[in-house]
């Protein structure tokens, strides 16, 4: 099998020739570190994952400079940092007359999926190329705040749910251009839970966010894409949800005293692909290849009997993750990743 071939397989819950490594989140201090000068296409290369993923890019305007504040296409203030995500330092919906003012971004602008389209001329039918995106959550409360959006859903429900539907309306358009042009996977990649447990309760969970998850999901499957749910955080009373709008796999199953992989697999997987659970905080941190080994070992134990497995870090590559473990992760995976 190639990648393209193991990750679908993985998918459609089958049994690949390995357990493929879906490793779709690097940050760039780790890329410099693994392939200095190169882009995440080399380290792909150097290590042959079976996937490669690029989020959709926004421009952004100089609010800022000595903060490194800058505004983005939907006028989030946000401060762009070296190997995190944008941090958001200012909400542009403060009243409903905000709201009627807002244009979303334009998802066909070609600079958005610049990467994916070079991505798919490089590898199609060879390896996954994957866009990695929001879904129905984390923009509606950027523009808001998470406070006021939080609030909105209990004193001013039709208000949130008009700018989710703002924002899936603009999700929905940017999968039917990816799949236009040849990706093959979506990864949606809004958080809802701390690791605690979920932001909201599941029952308000399923009224406003799972409605947009939905159509999401229908629009990438009747484009012929699959669909890769991330989440962080304790997903209790939140995976069966999830599971319910289609989607196709869950990740990355964070490692906690309250969750694990086994029970994931135990409950979940004759139905959904499971994705992840290499612990990114504890093990991919720590420089001790025996460490990374063991992890390993037991992620592909506990999540990879009869299929339908692909392994990952518990989140990502992060900055604070050793460069050398990745090299480390994916020899174990080879290794010890075999039916």
């Amino acid at each position: 099998m190639n990648s393209y071939q193991r990750v679908f397989s993985a998918l459609d819950l089958d049994i690949p020739d390995r357990v493929p490594i879906f490793e779709c989140s690097l940050a760039s201090n780790i890329i410099d570190a693994l392939a200095p000068g190169g882009a995440l296409e080399d380290v792909v290369d150097l290590y042959d994952l079976d996937a490669v993923c690029h989020r959709e890019a926004y421009r952004y305007e100089k609010v800022d400079e000595e903060k490194q504040f800058f505004r983005d296409e939907w006028g989030l203030v946000v401060r762009l940092e070296e190997n995190v995500m944008p941090t958001p330092v200012g909400h542009p919906v403060r009243t409903e007359a905000d709201f009627e003012k807002l244009a979303p971004p334009n998802p066909r602008d070609p600079f958005r999926l610049a990467k994916h389209a070079h991505a798919v001329k490089r590898y199609k039918r060879e390896k996954p190329v994957v866009l990695g995106m929001t879904d129905a959550f984390s923009i509606p409360w950027k523009l808001r705040g998470m406070d006021m959006f939080l609030v909105d859903l209990l004193e001013n429900p039709d208000f949130a749910k008009r700018i989710i539907a703002l924002v899936v309306d603009y999700n929905c358009r940017l999968v039917q251009h990816a799949a236009e042009l040849g990706v093959d996977i979506v990864r949606l990649t809004d958080d809802y839970a701390f690791n605690s447990g979920p932001c909201m309760s599941p029952e308000m969970w399923v009224e406003f966010i799972q409605p947009g998850l939905r159509q999401i999901v229908e629009v990438a499957h009747g484009a012929g894409l699959k669909v890769v749910k991330h989440c962080c955080g304790n997903l209790a009373g939140l995976a069966e949800p999830i599971l319910d709008t289609g989607v196709d796999a869950l990740h990355p199953i964070q490692p906690l005293p309250t969750q694990s992989l086994a029970d994931f697999k135990h409950r979940f997987g004759k139905r959904v692909c499971l994705i992840g659970n290499v612990d990114c905080i504890n093990v991919l941190s720590s420089d001790s290849r025996e460490l990374v080994v063991e992890e390993v070992r037991r992620c592909i134990r506990e999540g990879a009997a009869n299929g339908g497995y692909m392994i990952s870090s518990s989140n990502a590559f992060h900055s604070g993750t050793l460069p050398q473990n990745l090299g480390r992760m994916v020899e174990a995976a080879r290794s010890l990743g075999r039916y």
